[in-house]
């Protein structure tokens, strides 16, 4: 494990990136935070030690989540470049493989792993404990800018508010009516307004309220339930000003208030309150079920007393309760539906409200294993980015912030999306544990592939390879670029090359008279016809000639050899090399047909060129007999 030069090289290289990709991917996780949170701090004029507080326990909090994104981004860059500048191809070449040059940066990896584990258990608990004890007091500060419209707001004590319409501007509220519950309710005052203000003093120890045209109602007396009218007193006002007692200034609320959550807990912790949520579970469904076998399989109906003396007198496993209630009067009868009717609804509501206080408990189990298995998969997920990283970079061998940025956004999307979906459908229990684990799932595979194709030099990301498979599936045009040599070490055979040439205008001529448009679809898929046949002779024939006169030094010639046309016959002969294979493609008929349309393209392609090829040797036939091309060419 000694470092040696090169180790120090790629270190160097990678850390110098990493730190500046760790600092943005954190600053823009902050502007997401500080989005999702602006409008709890916007004009609530909170001091500079209060958001700088908020802004470092936030930025405490994303550092696990900004750490394999950075990762990523720093190792697409560093092979990238690598890749770009030739360094990787020398390393290479001097015998050192991308598993080697890799090491010393998995080793840093998994430090980083650790750093990201020791983040996540033990300051990211506290960090986001203190976090959500500021942005709920932030968020219950200056209760005035928080009014809702057309909802009765109840934040200020001892007073509900309704507010039909605000100006968010300007700070009016319109269509104001207060109940002021201050006194107790037997002696409660209503006022409605067209208008007011709310704003408040300077000390933050009281609400301002500026009402305007409206009108205020109130008891004289405390009211009494004896007392059939109780005085009251009407008020007609242009302006009213109320004075309310209330401390808008910023105080943290108690830590106890988000100790609950999940993720303020560590794992030992998590744990702990697992299994104590478990056994309050269990302990819950047994007593439901009790008394749901005590109660809801009680009888249904209270039988009158004529009835309970023949019951009482009847054994037990004699009593038929069909009989009973055939025996009995028809407003007996109608009686004991309307009470086990309203037994049913009694219990049907209250099997909801169990089956509703148990799923928030069961929810609240998933919540905390959720928070545990994250607290491992971020930890995983450095590692997995970084053999996603490492090899894209050494296999596209482009640094910089172009391709490496697009690769890392449409893999981290990748990520988030399979993350956040599985941990939905696990807390809504839809899925099991596996959910959890399935950004993990979906990557590792993707980390492994990488690998494995950058070590072996793979051209899966090479545009070229593309490029000639789909000019070689669909037939592209592919061009002769034969030049004059300046050296020519063996002349061609004229005579073997004229005879050569002959057989390409006869073999030509022939397929032209009894061409075929259509293939046939036995031959394309159980043998090879005769036309294919000669439409391979010919190509092969074409290829020789090519071949044997390249070495020429007439120019005519030359261009006459780039004209002819390369020949696709493959286009029409059976699709793979294997007959079984072919024969289950054939009697696969979707398959079968698109391939066999396929062969329809070439062959109308086929035909043109061999009109082509007819006329070009033609031409060559004349110029090496005469020294002169036809008049048509």
């Amino acid at each position: 494990m000694r470092l040696k030069k090169i180790d120090i090289f790629i270190l160097k290289s990678f850390l110098l990136l990493f730190s500046g990709t760790f600092f943005l991917c954190l600053f823009l996780f902050l502007m997401n935070t500080l989005w999702k949170y602006v409008d709890v701090m916007v004009g609530k004029g909170l001091g500079l030690g209060v958001l700088a507080e908020f802004f470092f326990q936030s930025a405490l909090t994303l550092v696990p989540v900004s750490l394999p994104l950075a990762v990523l981004l720093a190792a697409l860059i560093t092979f990238g470049n690598f890749g770009e500048r030739y360094e990787l191809l020398s390393m290479k070449t001097s015998g050192i493989s991308l598993l080697r040059v890799m090491r010393p940066l998995t080793v840093l990896c998994i430090c980083l792993a650790l750093v990201s584990f020791y983040f996540q258990n033990v300051i990211g608990p506290d960090a986001s404990k203190r976090l959500g004890v500021l942005a709920y007091s932030m968020y219950q500060k200056s209760p005035e800018l928080e009014i809702p419209e057309g909802t009765f707001y109840d934040a200020i004590s001892g007073y509900d508010m309704y507010v039909k319409r605000k100006d968010s501007r300007t700070g009016m509220l319109y269509d104001v009516v207060i109940y002021d519950v201050s006194r107790g309710f037997e002696e409660i005052r209503v006022i409605a307004s067209d208008s007011g203000r709310m704003e408040s003093t300077e000390d933050k120890r009281y609400l301002y309220l500026h009402l305007y045209s409206g009108e205020q109602f109130e008891n004289m007396e405390a009211q009494n339930m004896s007392r059939k009218n109780n005085p009251y007193r009407r008020e007609s006002f242009r302006e009213k000003h109320i004075l309310i007692e209330f401390d808008s200034d910023f105080n943290l609320i108690d830590e106890q208030f988000v100790s609950g959550k999940a993720t303020s807990k560590d794992m030992r912790k998590i744990m702990h309150d697992i299994d104590s949520l478990s056994a309050q579970q269990d302990s819950l469904g047994k007593g439901n079920l009790y008394d749901y076998k005590a109660v809801a399989l009680a009888k249904g109906f209270v039988p009158s007393q004529r009835d309970s003396d023949r019951i009482a007198a009847s054994p037990v496993s004699a009593i038929n309760t069909d009989s009973v209630f055939q025996s009995a009067s028809r407003q007996d009868q109608l009686r004991y539906m309307e009470n086990m009717q309203s037994r049913i609804r009694t219990q049907q509501s209250e099997l909801s409200f169990k089956k509703s206080s148990m799923s928030v408990g069961d929810e609240n189990i998933r919540r905390h294993w959720i928070e545990w298995m994250r607290k491992i998969s971020l930890c995983t997920s450095v590692l997995i980015f970084f053999f996603i990283g490492a090899p894209l970079g050494a296999i596209i061998r482009k640094g910089g912030l172009g391709v490496p940025v697009i690769v890392s956004v449409f893999t981290f999307i990748l990520y988030y999306i399979t993350s956040v979906s599985g941990e939905k459908l696990y807390r809504e229990g839809e899925w099991g544990m596996v959910g959890c684990w399935l950004s993990t799932i979906v990557l590792l595979p993707l980390s492994v592939f990488f690998t494995v194709s950058a070590n072996k030099d793979s051209t899966v990301f090479e545009v070229d390879v593309y490029k000639t498979f789909f000019r070689h599936w669909f037939g592209g045009k592919v061009n002769r670029n034969l030049i004059l040599k300046d050296v020519v070490i063996e002349d061609p055979d004229m005579e073997r090359c004229a005879a050569l040439n002959g057989r390409i205008l006869e073999c030509g001529s022939e397929l032209v008279t009894r061409r075929r448009l259509l293939p046939d679809y036995v031959k394309l898929f159980w043998g090879e016809g005769t036309a294919v046949s000669d439409m391979r002779m010919l190509s092969d024939d074409i290829e020789r000639l090519v071949e044997e006169l390249a070495n020429t030094r007439d120019k005519v010639i030359i261009e006459l050899l780039n004209a002819f046309p390369v020949m696709p016959v493959y286009g029409i002969e059976p699709p793979f090399g294997n007959r079984p294979v072919n024969a289950i493609i054939g009697y696969l008929l979707p398959v079968g047909l698109l391939l066999w349309v396929r062969a329809t393209l070439f062959s109308v392609k086929l035909n043109r060129q061999v009109e082509t090829v007819t006329g070009i040797a033609s031409n060559l036939k004349s110029y090496m007999e005469t020294g002169k091309l036809n008049d048509n060419y």
